[in-house]
């Protein structure tokens, strides 16, 4: 088997969105592991009903038990896109990893989320009272426009039919961290002594560079890489191979430390 690599994906997805991601990595003996966050598959009940109240911490209880679950015998890579980038610095902090990628990853408690462009993409979800515990999925049009931008326009309905409703507490918890007591979002950056490597897209209408740039100070042991004219989507776009090509070759010199290790 190869180097284990979780996946973790963010609002609206499933693991089935890490598709494009899987077939580039593994190849290269990646054994990647694209699970589905809790209440993002159909399910008993609906889907959207299952999902409306669930918290970043029961992603991050259902993600530790995973990892604990496969027992594997090299830490793992941590990759997460968006509020899986989140949830991967979170779960960073918490288990040994070889390292971490974050791919235009959502911020922790403490970094303002908020800008015009991603209130334009949150509004109808935030204005609807009691939106903190109701599911909310964006429109085609408004998918298209905020978070598809940079992927071909052959691949918006496709991707946009693979979407799911995502969790308004979710939203609450990283948008709204300065009155979420249970501070949800909130990252140990102290704990994550691995590697990081951070992606962020200068078209980004949801989490923008700006505020990607906020994410990466966080961590002295991190590594950059700005696409400018990329947007939101880049776990499937134009250069999803020209990344994921940087991405393996950054990683390989921490995996080659664990090899020469194991040497006797």
């Amino acid at each position: 088997m190869g180097y284990p690599v979780i996946m973790i994906h963010g609002m609206w997805c499933t693991g089935a969105n890490w598709a494009r991601m899987r077939a580039l990595m593994e190849p290269r003996g990646y054994d990647c592991h694209a699970v589905s966050l809790p209440a993002h598959e159909p399910g008993p009940g609906g889907q959207a009903a299952a999902v409306g109240a669930k918290s970043l911490r029961d992603y991050l209880a259902f993600l530790e038990d995973y990892v604990a679950q496969q027992n594997f015998r090299e830490p793992p890579i941590i990759i997460g896109h968006s509020m899986g980038g989140l949830l991967a610095q979170q779960l960073a902090s918490r288990i040994n990893a070889l390292a971490l990628v974050l791919l235009t990853p959502a911020p922790p408690a403490g970094i303002f989320a908020f800008s015009l462009a991603n209130l334009i993409a949150f509004w109808r979800a935030l204005l609807r009272w009691g939106f903190w515990r109701k599911p909310h999925k964006p429109s085609f049009g408004r998918a298209v426009v905020s978070a598809f931008n940079g992927v071909p326009a052959t691949q918006h309905r496709r991707t946009y039919e693979g979407l799911v409703y995502e969790s308004g507490r979710a939203l609450f918890e990283i948008g709204l961290w300065q009155i979420d007591f249970g501070k949800a979002s909130r990252v140990d950056t102290s704990s994550v002594r691995c590697p990081v490597y951070v992606v962020s897209a200068g078209k980004d209408k949801l989490v923008p560079a700006s505020v990607v740039r906020k994410v990466a100070a966080l961590y002295p042991q991190v590594s950059q890489r700005v696409y400018p004219e990329r947007g939101h989507w880049v776990i499937e776009d134009e250069d999803t191979e020209e990344m994921v090509t940087g991405i393996c070759g950054w990683l390989r010199p921490f995996e080659q430390r664990i090899v020469r290790a194991k040497k006797p």
